[in-house]
């Protein structure tokens, strides 16, 4: 949501953040990571060619190399990524089933990390440390925010049952 705000002299942009779970924010924040990676296969030139006769180094995208497999394969965690925001709620705690879905989709773009580390593995490793965020947080158990209290014994302030005072005349 951004809202423009004119003055006479000039423009404010006045921008708000979505309120979502931090679970959802860390999922929508890796599938982010794991688009930019993706995309960036696309403009980075990951292959390095060298000729014997003249010494030159060519280098080349995956693309213009011809290696689409490993482009197919690089969509692998950007799907586990995007399918945990399938599953986690924006707003509220995340069921059984989210959270085995962001700890299985953690390990495998682990388990991809490690196997393209060479190739290009390193580009999903932000990806990776923030779906270990998530799958981290949805385990971290929270209480309730209470904006008022019910009695008296569940007020923090004017006798509400807490630690009494010593009188140490």
């Amino acid at each position: 949501m951004i809202e423009l705000i004119h003055s006479p002299t000039n423009t404010i942009v006045d921008m708000q953040i979505p309120r979502w779970d931090r679970i959802y924010y860390f999922a929508f924040t890796a599938t982010v990571f794991a688009l930019a990676s993706f995309v960036g296969l696309f403009a980075f030139p990951l292959v390095e060619l060298m000729n014997d006769e003249n010494g030159e180094v060519a280098r080349k995208t995956l693309l213009e190399d011809g290696q689409g497999h490993i482009l197919l394969l690089s969509l692998l965690p950007l799907v586990l990524a995007g399918s945990t925001l399938l599953v986690v709620p924006k707003h509220g705690l995340p069921d059984r089933s989210a959270k085995i879905n962001l700890w299985i989709s953690t390990f495998l773009i682990y388990v991809f990390v490690i196997l393209f580390i060479f190739v290009d593995g390193i580009l999903f490793i932000p990806t990776a440390i923030l779906m270990t965020a998530a799958a981290v947080g949805s385990q971290v158990t929270r209480r309730e925010r209470k904006i008022f209290a019910g009695s008296p014994t569940e007020s923090k302030s004017s006798g509400g049952g807490g630690k009494r005072r010593r009188n140490k005349g």
